[in-house]
């Protein structure tokens, strides 16, 4: 497995670039985000994290500008329905902290902009990523990250700690929690926390 390849860009188009290392010349397949990175061609010392897809037709190499582009790609060429064409076109329509945003806001019609991406992939999507982007060590600091959850105000207070555990008691989720307090100012009270979430959620007047 190739991890990173370090060398000299001497190439780059819309879809790819070409790294020269020790005299071999390895095309990548790079996203609009790596390629907006890219220095100009023929700068010596280009790294890109990489990784190796391998089909019965031959063995194609990918090329990130960070680890946590590539940590994504992998996930959701993991995700039925979508492979590595689709990975490199989502991670062109969106940075991965857009794509953490849209994971933690449940944003399918916003993910459906990315070339071929349809409603029901993108369901899929964000039901797969929501998981690993919480879990894993490298991902989790993109959705720590990720806009669209409750004000800052609302989530470092006492109240909002108490009201979201109890609609998680309740069996909500902690995105529905984040969802239904997104209005909230910081100010409320644990009770008209509650009764806010209950409101949005749907289970109260």
């Amino acid at each position: 497995m190739i991890e990173r390849l370090r060398g000299t860009l001497v190439d780059v188009d819309t879809e790819r670039c070409v790294l020269l290392v020790g005299g071999v010349g390895f095309s990548l397949g790079v996203s609009l985000s790596t390629r907006s990175q890219l220095p100009a061609v023929g700068t010596p010392e280009v790294q890109l994290f990489c990784t190796m897809r391998v089909k019965d037709d031959g063995v194609s190499l990918f090329g990130f500008a960070t680890l946590e582009e590539r940590a994504l790609f992998e996930r959701i060429v993991a995700v039925s329905g979508v492979g590595p064409k689709g990975a490199l076109a989502i991670l062109s329509a969106f940075s991965p902290a857009e794509l953490a945003e849209i994971v933690a806001t449940g944003d399918a019609a916003r993910l459906t902009s990315a070339k071929g991406i349809g409603k029901k992939t993108a369901n899929r999507l964000i039901i797969d990523l929501e998981g690993p982007l919480r879990d894993d060590p490298l991902l989790k600091r993109l959705a720590g990250g990720a806009s669209g959850s409750a004000p800052a105000a609302a989530v470092a207070s006492e109240a909002f700690t108490g009201a979201k555990q109890a609609l998680m008691s309740l069996g909500f989720t902690e995105r529905e929690v984040l969802l239904a307090f997104e209005d909230a100012t910081g100010e409320e009270s644990l009770e008209e926390l509650v009764a806010l979430g209950l409101k949005r959620l749907g289970g109260g007047a």
